[in-house]
């Protein structure tokens, strides 16, 4: 009765820390694993917590950035593949790639510290037509992740205690279905606070490269005059002759055709008049 009495204490103490975990401090895992409840005391006001959070050092906010760059290059699979060489310079690593004749795309994961320099070594393959830079603040969510888990794993740890203090079937057979319960929801809360770490950690960059179109020809010089004209003249004459002469051997071999045919009908009909 009394390890029951217990189970539904943590339960109803589980309640009232969930409501207030988003409002925890960050070392909410020191005082979890007892390492520095003796250095931190009580935990501030929520109040207090919040001012803290907002005058946080711009340095110390977690922030998921990404960035997208556009160029014009002479070989896109060249720049392609100096984009990888980057990536893999700054200690990053490259995700998907896609190619399309004349353009090709290659997402690089980049670290964040190295996040504003490897975008000035990708700006270098070739002519910028579009950048776009975006930072997002997390760093509530991470606070508030921090917290929980924290909450989470004291929770944990005291139902393992009620199971080892367990002497029945029936209340180790409670106790471990409630241990269960909370350890996937410790495992859930792990793995939300890892994807987030990784977002902060790493930087997303898209480059997308487009091959450069051939130049422009030289614009044709105005011209004018007697000796202009007649030049003109000679060459329309020459495209007029040629085209003439070509659409006659085209035409040649069918003229030869029908007019042999048609010659001999007239020699004879010509002959039977004169005949009469």
């Amino acid at each position: 009765m009394a390890l029951l009495l217990g189970i539904a204490a943590c339960s109803s103490s589980e309640t009232g820390g969930s409501a207030a975990a988003p409002m925890m401090p960050n070392n909410a895992n020191a005082d979890a694993s007892g390492s520095g409840a003796a250095k931190q005391g009580s935990p501030p006001a929520p109040g207090q917590q919040q001012g803290q959070q907002a005058n946080a050092p711009v340095q110390e906010r977690k922030l998921v950035q990404t960035a997208r760059v556009d160029l014009l290059v002479k070989d896109p699979f060249e720049a392609i593949s100096r984009a990888r060489s980057v990536a893999t310079g700054t200690g990053g690593f490259t995700g998907q790639e896609d190619s399309s004749g004349d353009r090709a795309s290659i997402t690089l994961q980049i670290p964040a510290d190295r996040f504003d320099s490897a975008i000035e070594q990708l700006l270098q393959l070739g002519k910028p037509t579009a950048q776009h830079k975006q930072a997002t603040d997390v760093t509530e969510q991470v606070v508030d992740l921090d917290a929980r888990l924290a909450t989470q794993r004291a929770s944990v740890d005291r139902m393992r205690a009620l199971l080892g203090k367990a002497q029945s079937v029936g209340e180790i057979a409670q106790i471990e279905s409630e241990l269960t319960k909370r350890e996937s929801d410790l495992e859930s809360l792990q793995g939300r606070r890892d994807a987030l770490g990784t977002k902060v950690a790493l930087s997303t960059v898209t480059l997308q490269v487009v091959k450069e179109s051939s130049p422009a020809a030289a614009p044709v010089e105005a011209r004018g005059g007697f000796i202009d004209g007649l030049d003109d003249g000679w060459t329309a004459f020459g495209d007029f002759w040629r085209v003439a002469t070509t659409v006659l051997g085209a035409l040649l071999p069918f003229l030869v055709v029908v007019a042999i045919p048609a010659g001999l009908i007239f020699h004879f009909r010509r002959k039977r008049m004169f005949s009469r």
